[in-house]
């Protein structure tokens, strides 16, 4: 599968200070890249380089094929960026933004009403009176009025309600269906658990790993968590669970193993022996959330030196 992004030693110094450190990656043709970390590891700074807002320090970076660092407005004709702050008018109507960035990139006007019909958008409301909600789906519609094969998704839902950050991931998911490739930032959990289909965590600068989300969960060693709910508790019971150190939810007893085969035969030889009736037994690996705090160190805090101006990292 074609290569439409790729990163070597991408790095980025305010100063002393460096935001992006030496990273590494490629993102294939039709994918969705989830790009996670938590607040100040270096997503913005990473999608800021790739899509030529801020220079490299060092590294090489190419967008369909294009060298970001020489080819800047090449690269720039072939992506579409939704930042995490819009970069729209507020004193412009929805339309009289689209049309302006439609005569910018040479894009057809038809474009203009497609978008508006296929975003339900407000045509004749001023931007700036818009809901965060329609101020994202504009924000993404501006994104691909020149129909770009590439989209960088930086947190798209943030500070967004509930049925609007659903509404963006549906339209995330929709996009992708139509053959973009895009690359998302987020530390948003939901996100990460529903729609990348591979996955790199970066923290403090570095990239921790990256994978396909089966392949992150078995990064983490927590082996299987396997959820019983039986009747009656028996003493022989709970000193048969008392090596996998078993934690009560609720009316649940949930045990970690390692190998979930011979846990579950030791189990049911018990069973025939004490005579309890099982209500509910099921397994479960661990969550992206859970290898996100596994990988990451949140404990120290990234401080950028007021010498660099406040950069956004």
């Amino acid at each position: 599968m074609r290569r439409v992004i790729e990163a070597k030693g991408l790095t980025k110094r305010y100063g002393d200070f460096t935001a992006v450190d030496g990273i590494s990656f490629e993102v294939k043709k039709g994918e969705i890249f989830g790009f996670l970390g938590p607040n100040g590891a270096g997503k913005t700074t990473t999608v800021r380089m790739l899509s030529t807002l801020t220079p490299i320090t060092a590294g090489e970076a190419y967008v369909n094929g294009y060298d970001v660092k020489t080819q800047r407005l090449y690269v720039k004709r072939s992506i579409g960026v939704v930042p995490d702050v819009s970069n729209l008018y507020d004193e412009l109507t929805v339309e009289e933004n689209l049309r302006f960035l439609a005569r910018l990139y040479d894009a057809p006007m038809e474009n203009v009403s497609r978008l508006i019909r296929d975003f339900n958008l407000p045509s004749k409301k001023k931007f700036g009176k818009l809901s965060s909600g329609y101020r994202r789906r504009a924000t993404i519609a501006a994104a691909l009025i020149h129909e770009p094969p590439v989209l960088f998704m930086d947190e798209p839902t943030v500070a967004l309600d509930v049925q609007s950050a659903k509404l963006v991931r549906e339209m995330i998911l929709a996009l992708n269906k139509m053959g973009k490739t895009i690359f998302l930032t987020t530390h948003n959990m939901a996100e990460a658990e529903r729609l990348p289909h591979r996955i790199a965590i970066i923290n403090r600068g570095k990239i921790v790993t990256i994978g396909k989300r089966s392949e992150l969960r078995r990064l983490v060693g927590a082996g299987v968590r396997i959820r019983l709910k039986v009747e009656p508790i028996s003493n022989r019971l709970l000193k048969f669970l008392e090596p996998y150190n078993p934690v009560f939810d609720e009316d649940s007893i949930v045990v970690t193993v390692d190998d979930p085969d011979g846990f579950l035969e030791d189990f049911l030889r018990i069973k025939e022996e004490v005579g309890f009736a099982v209500r509910h037994l099921s397994t479960e690996l661990p969550s992206i959330e859970e290898v996100f705090l596994e990988l990451t160190d949140d404990n120290e805090e990234r401080v950028c030196p007021a010498t660099c101006g406040g950069c956004p990292i």
